[in-house]
């Protein structure tokens, strides 16, 4: 076993791992470690923008307003008061850093509206905005000689000594590594992939939560799990994104029959939010009648606008000046996570978490679109000093050889085996998680998706990481479901539809052997 020893660890290349790593090389050395390619994240597919109060009509309190609106009444306030102030100052950083935005023919920041924003406040660069801010931040991680990137490198388990995360073990394609360092990061995004639909990319599948839970961190809210409701229809994995930006310059939902549908579920219609779309989309479909996004009233500027969409459609003979888009609810963020406080510490010293593998409350029950990028940008920048407000590190606290003594046996010594569509415990685990934990819950099938996890995990190797930490947190996820016996915002109970006043502010949290909630 090899080892390497930096200030710290960071696990993910997205926006929140990258904006981390380059505030931590300020103070210290960084390495990032990559279960593939430096690009394989869901930065890089966020399609319809970052939201930020720069209109002038504008204002941090209204973006605040609206994403605990959107939270369902579990929103922490602290930590949205501070995404949503940061935002006008993150978008200039940004503009400084050489990220490209659109503009309108005055010149002015082009600025779109989507669903639950009583403003249009998402600033892109067309439907690739994801990729345009992680570019300009790759760019920049390149130039840093104090960031090197491991790529192709599994983030296998936490090493824990005496109630400090010392570091990792991982595995590239050769051999096993011990990583020491000050603090990890882990910012390796969502579990997506846990389901049998959704627009994540494939390697999303939970591993940051997994290995945080098998260290004995605390995790929250594991239960909201947003599901975007137009991912386009086809028979692919992942399902492409059709942004939630197409709705907001005035396509809408139809039935087969080219009926509009939305008005009939809520007064906002196409721009409710998407829980509420998401459900009703549910509905037509379990009438047996297909849905479709009409797009052909923005006919004239949709190439333009969203140039990436647009030519997936082409890929795929759709043209939608004359035809509908077939679409789909599909997994697409979790809600919760790792627990941590605003500078991304968790509850064992020595690891911090940031964008969608954190859970800071500031998301609640359900995500408002395009806080995503905010929320990585903002608290992933803030990891630098959660990180200085750690208690010191003792350097000669423990040696690396007595360190690597105690390491248990390692079930690999080399980078694991990729999760395979094709295998059928994955195939299994994914039907489950869409079918009994999925848009609509109810007791029973939550019951069943335990009972199957449980038979899953009886079946699984020990060097299977990734298929593990899957359904570890399907596991989590299915329980922490099972426990809240209301509906909020992307859980919903049909046994329990209605909110309940007791679970108001009331946020699960989830340590191993624990009881399930906690109050805020």
């Amino acid at each position: 076993m090899r080892i390497i020893k930096r200030d710290f660890f960071v696990i993910g290349s997205g926006v929140a791992g990258l904006e981390a790593a380059l505030g931590l090389s300020s103070v210290g050395s960084v390495a990032i470690l990559t279960k593939e390619k430096v690009d394989d994240c869901n930065s890089v597919l966020a399609q319809g923008g970052i939201a930020a109060a720069i209109g002038k009509t504008d204002s941090s309190q209204l973006h605040c307003a609206d994403t605990l609106l959107a939270g369902a009444g579990i929103s922490r306030r602290r930590p949205v008061q501070l995404l949503t102030t940061a935002g006008p100052r993150v978008i200039r950083t940004l503009i400084r850093r050489g990220v490209r935005f659109d503009c309108d023919a005055a010149g002015e920041l082009d600025l779109g509206l989507e669903a639950a924003h009583a403003q249009p406040r998402v600033l892109h660069y067309g439907d690739q905005t994801g990729a345009e801010i992680w570019r300009a931040l790759r760019e920049e991680t390149a130039r840093n000689s104090r960031i090197k990137i491991f790529s192709e490198t599994d983030a296998l388990d936490l090493i824990v000594r005496q109630g400090r995360c010392l570091g990792l073990i991982a595995a590239d394609a050769q051999e096993a590594l011990c990583c020491l360092g000050q603090a990890v990061v882990l910012a390796s995004g969502g579990c997506g992939t846990i389901y049998g639909r959704t627009t994540n990319n494939p390697v999303s599948t939970g591993d940051g939560i997994a290995l945080a839970w098998r260290a004995g961190a605390r995790l929250a809210d594991m239960e909201f799990i947003q599901f975007h409701p137009t991912a386009l229809n086809l028979n692919e994995q992942p399902l492409f994104l059709i942004s939630e930006a197409v709705r907001g310059e005035g396509a809408v939902l139809v039935n087969a029959q080219g009926q509009r549908f939305m008005p009939e579920y809520h007064e906002a219609a196409e721009l409710a939010p998407r829980d509420v779309v998401s459900r009703a989309i549910l509905a037509e479909q379990e009438q047996g009648t297909r849905v479709f996004l009409d797009a052909t009233k923005i006919a004239e500027h949709f190439p333009e606008r969203f140039p990436g969409i647009y030519e997936k459609l082409r890929q795929v003979s759709l043209d939608p000046a004359r035809q509908w888009i077939p679409v789909t609810p599909a997994a697409h963020f979790i809600m919760g996570g790792v627990q941590t406080d605003t500078y991304g510490r968790s509850s064992l010293t020595g690891l911090l978490a940031c964008g969608e593998t954190a859970c800071t409350g500031v998301h609640g029950a359900n995500r408002l679109a395009s806080n995503s990028l905010l929320e990585g940008l903002v608290f992933g920048g803030r990891i630098r000093a959660g990180v200085k407000r750690l208690p010191e590190y003792e350097c000669s606290m423990i040696h690396d050889q007595e360190i690597l003594a105690s390491l248990p046996e390692m079930r690999h010594d080399r980078k694991t085996r990729p999760v395979s569509a094709q295998d059928e415990r994955v195939r299994s685990l994914q039907e489950t998680m869409w079918r009994k934990v999925g848009i609509i819950r109810d007791a029973a099938g939550l019951s069943e998706a335990l009972h199957r996890l449980e038979v899953l995990a009886a079946d699984t190797k020990a060097d299977e990481y990734a298929l593990i930490n899957m359904i570890q947190v399907a596991t989590i996820i299915t329980r922490a479901a099972l426990a809240r016996r209301e509906s909020r915002g992307g859980h919903f109970r049909s046994d329990y539809p209605l909110p309940k006043g007791s679970l108001a502010r009331c946020h699960s949290s989830w340590a191993i052997d624990d009881e399930p909630f906690a109050r805020a």
